[in-house]
């Protein structure tokens, strides 16, 4: 409780700077002040509980059930796959629906999943709940949802301030993250105060987070077409750039590699690594993974202020290099103490090339193309990150989970090198 307290006193802290500097839409108009945008993050925000959540819950749950690294890693994929179709979903859909009805639909998709997760532990009813999921494994959002609340912002927002409210739209997740991630604790506390069995605690767990999925698909029937892209409004498709279509293509190749080498360090990974090497409890696996969303959130705050300094291109290549080696010697590491702070460092430099990759995105192609610049390349590493965490499964079923941990950090920290090299040929304009 007293870590709890204090967590949250940090994050009081952290959002009250975050707002203080607040900058504005348009000269006079506050960024707060947008209906739209307003219900953007109240969106996020609720689904950052549930995300924060899932992250750390399925490697307790699927643990429980007693699965194999190989079946845990199969599951993983199918939570992943549900990102990847949900990409599909928009990019195809982004001409005929409009962007609203595609949110609605996607949060209906993943009410309907959180009630399956409800009332099943059979192992091919959680994959296929898990293909409804529209989750995530890592704690982040890759799904359709953010590929059309991203160029959304860009609309809302003028360029010149899309860094900073690319910073809010991650940073206020972040908070209620560590909410769905704090949650945990009580499973160990209810299990020793009161008569309820594991089982049932985890019921009570996914009614919670299939109540938040509903009410945030509430939250999506007050945007207004002010959101809509200029595609939808004059109802044709307007044919992509050549110079626009080969920066997607690179981008999500580039992007498609970094994602692969995360299915095999995902955040439900890295949990069900902790418990199965170290045996540690939920309340412990909780405590860690909720100061790992605080450093999240820190670096979410910082990433604005460093891309200013360094370049935006600089920012997303240093913290994947820094944060991947980091995590390359915590897997190897035989002490929980030691693989668990290594782990946090790890997290306090592995989000500052959210926002900033996400406002690079946006201003390399022109509007019309936004949609598809982020459904694609959001396609791109759902796609990827839909088979690492498989082979992930069967590459710890054969040499152990921490070699697994080994080579996801090796193909991330590849995916910086080669970034490095493009920087200085095909994105120097940009940096």
């Amino acid at each position: 409780m007293i870590l709890n307290f204090i967590a949250f006193y940090q994050l009081a802290y952290l959002s009250k700077q975050i707002f203080i500097k607040e900058k504005t839409i348009n000269n006079n108009q506050s960024l707060y002040k947008n209906k739209n945008l307003v219900t953007i993050l109240l969106a996020t925000t609720l689904r950052g509980y549930n995300l924060g959540f899932l992250g750390v819950f399925l490697g307790i749950y699927l643990y429980y059930l007693g699965l194999s690294n190989l079946q845990f890693g199969i599951a993983l994929s199918c939570f992943t796959l549900s990102g990847a179709i949900s990409n599909l979903f928009v990019y195809f859909f982004k001409n005929i629906l409009s962007r609203k009805i595609s949110l609605i639909i996607m949060t209906l998709s993943a009410t309907i999943s959180g009630i399956m997760l409800m009332y099943t532990d059979n192992y091919y009813m959680i994959l296929i709940a898990a293909i409804f999921s529209i989750g995530s494994i890592t704690g982040g959002d890759r799904t359709g949802i953010s590929s059309i609340e991203i160029p959304i912002i860009s609309k809302l927002v003028e360029p010149k301030n899309q860094t900073y409210a690319y910073s809010v739209y991650n940073f206020l997740p972040m908070i209620s993250k560590i909410i769905g991630t704090s949650i945990l604790i009580i499973i160990p506390v209810l299990r020793s105060i009161t008569s309820l069995q594991t089982k049932s605690i985890y019921f009570i767990l996914l009614t919670i987070y299939t109540l938040i999925n509903t009410i945030q698909t509430s939250t999506y029937i007050f945007l207004n077409k002010e959101i809509e892209s200029i595609n939808y409004e004059k109802a044709k498709i307007i044919s992509t750039s050549g110079s626009d279509s080969k920066l997607i293509l690179i981008i999500t190749s580039l992007f498609a590699i970094d994602s692969f080498g995360g299915g095999f360090i995902a955040r439900s990974f890295i949990s069900f690594w902790l418990i199965k090497s170290f045996s540690l409890n939920e309340g412990i696996l909780s405590i860690i993974f909720i100061l790992a969303q605080i450093l999240n959130g820190i670096s979410l705050i910082l990433a604005p202020k460093i891309a200013k300094k360094i370049g935006i291109l600089n920012t997303m290549i240093l913290s994947q290099i820094i944060a991947n080696s980091i995590i390359v010697v915590a897997a190897l590491s035989t002490n929980w103490i030691i693989a668990s702070i290594l782990y946090l460092i790890k997290e306090a430099f592995n989000d500052l090339d959210i926002p900033t990759r996400q406002a690079f995105m946006m201003n390399i192609v022109s509007e019309q193309n936004q949609t598809q610049m982020a459904s694609i390349s959001n396609l791109g590493r759902t796609g990827a990150h839909t088979f690492s965490p498989g082979v992930a499964g069967y590459v710890s079923s054969i040499f152990g989970i921490n070699l697994s941990l080994v080579f996801g950090g090796a193909i991330k920290i590849i995916y910086a090198l080669i970034l490095l090299r493009f920087k200085s040929i095909t994105f120097k304009k940009y940096n």
